[in-house]
């Protein structure tokens, strides 16, 4: 089975139809749905998810959103090793590092994100979302 995190930003562009970056990226979350893919988002975006999206829909409809995307998905823990891995990463972004060892914590096979530059020295391989659904016809 295939593992894939989904980064922030893909997830928000999802949840709120943030264009001109909705179809791709929402795409890319339905792939989950096909047999073979197993989707993932780290623990630390369901919070930042949270803070972006109640203030453009409110708290309450930001919890029904999370709640119907984490059945969807799995949630890759950040644990105190996660957090120690990151600081010691080469990644300059902190955050995005985090999700690079939440990956890696989670056996994930590849992180999707709009962000791929900010994740130059990643372990996991990063891609767009749109490479990311080429790899899948690719595969049938």
């Amino acid at each position: 089975m295939r593992q894939v995190l989904f980064d922030s930003d893909v997830l928000i562009d999802v949840l709120s139809q943030r264009q001109p970056f909705a179809m791709a990226s929402t795409l890319a979350l339905d792939a989950v749905e096909q047999s073979g893919i197993e989707g993932w988002i780290a623990a630390h975006a369901v919070t930042n998810i949270f803070y972006i999206l109640r203030r453009q829909v409110g708290a309450e409809r930001t919890r029904e959103l999370l709640t119907h995307l984490l059945l969807r998905l799995r949630v890759a823990s950040v644990t105190d090793a996660v957090i120690r891995q990151a600081l010691s990463s080469a990644m300059t972004d902190f955050e995005d590092a985090v999700m690079d060892a939440a990956a890696i914590a989670a056996s994930v096979d590849v992180i999707v994100t709009r962000n791929v530059s900010d994740y130059g020295n990643s372990v996991v391989p990063v891609m767009l979302p749109e490479a990311f659904l080429v790899t899948l016809s690719a595969q049938e």
